[in-house]
């Protein structure tokens, strides 16, 4: 089996951010393409007598990072954490995929997708791998398409295992960034009386609505397309949040505002070095941390607001 490469091309200005979201994705197996300052290196060098004239015409504008995913790891749970992290930060980008044709790929990447227990009640189970399935765990359908979250990724599976710990029967919540909506049916299905999701990309939240009607909780499900700040205008028992440390930072007050007295308020997706800066503006904005939950580098902090 070949190594699947994804390429990320961005605007070199954003190069700094996006080779950040692509180490979070893969820690090793990064390439980065940047021809932005090659002549002025080449400059530095001195005389060089062969130079592949190709090089001069290359974009100096643009970068592209390759992001190099093992034949043992899901190609497409990787592009839809790139895809989600980049819209996260608003940069602009353009994917691409080798060693894999697109018609293929909406199919290949469900052989690495298996039911997943998460917590102590939850599995997660992909929509055909639900025949002949034995448990006594509460069952969460999923069909991600390309939309992020299928459970299996680390910045998932703690955002789901707080869910389960502080939702209560009826609570009222709100799902930032919602993606697949796997955050906010797992609420529901665990208890919840209503569950808002928001998220700024129209097909994360019309796979969330399919993912919805697939669990059968369609009914208390209200989902936007918009984002925190401007389109919701009702508080909440908990918001949820799995995005990224410098969106969470940005989002808290708004998080505050839209939250109850006493309410709980669950980050995920942050990396470990980023932990003590999100603490840090937790407490600048009103909120009591209460506890952080480690997995392989990531990081979810539950906190309360005051």
């Amino acid at each position: 089996m070949n190594w699947t490469d994804i390429v990320v091309e961005v605007k070199t200005k954003d190069k700094d951010k996006a080779e950040a979201i692509a180490h979070m994705a893969v820690p090793r197996g990064l390439y980065t393409e940047d021809y932005s300052t090659f002549e002025e290196d080449l400059a530095l060098t001195g005389p060089i007598e062969i130079v592949d004239e190709e090089l001069y015409k290359k974009d100096k504008e643009s970068i592209k990072i390759h992001v190099y995913v093992s034949p043992e790891e899901n190609p497409s749970e990787t592009l839809s954490f790139l895809t989600d992290r980049l819209k996260s930060e608003r940069i602009g980008y353009e994917l691409n995929v080798d060693n894999i044709s697109e018609e293929d790929w909406a199919n290949n990447w469900k052989k690495f997708f298996k039911p997943t227990p998460v917590g102590t009640n939850l599995i997660i189970v992909p929509t055909w791998e639900q025949e002949n399935l034995k448990t006594d765990r509460v069952v969460l359908l999923i069909d991600p398409g390309m939309a992020f979250g299928s459970g299996q990724h680390e910045t998932t599976k703690l955002c789901l295992e707080q869910i389960e710990k502080y939702v209560t029967k009826g609570s009222k919540i709100l799902d930032v960034g919602t993606g697949s909506g796997i955050l906010a049916i797992a609420a529901l299905l665990l208890g919840a009386g209503k569950v808002t999701g928001v998220d700024i990309d129209p097909l994360s939240i019309k796979t969330a609505k399919e993912n919805a009607i697939l669990n059968k909780v369609n009914e208390n499900l209200e989902l936007k397309t918009g984002n925190l700040a401007t389109d919701i205008n009702e508080t909440f028992d908990i918001v949820v949040a799995n995005i990224v440390a410098d969106v969470i930072i940005e989002l808290l007050p708004d998080a505050y505002a839209k939250l109850k007295p006493e309410g709980i308020f669950i980050a995920s997706g942050i990396i470990e070095l980023r932990e003590q800066d999100v603490l840090d503006a937790l407490s600048d904005n009103g909120f009591t941390p209460i506890e952080a939950k480690h997995d392989k580098g990531w990081v979810s902090i539950t906190a309360k607001r005051k």
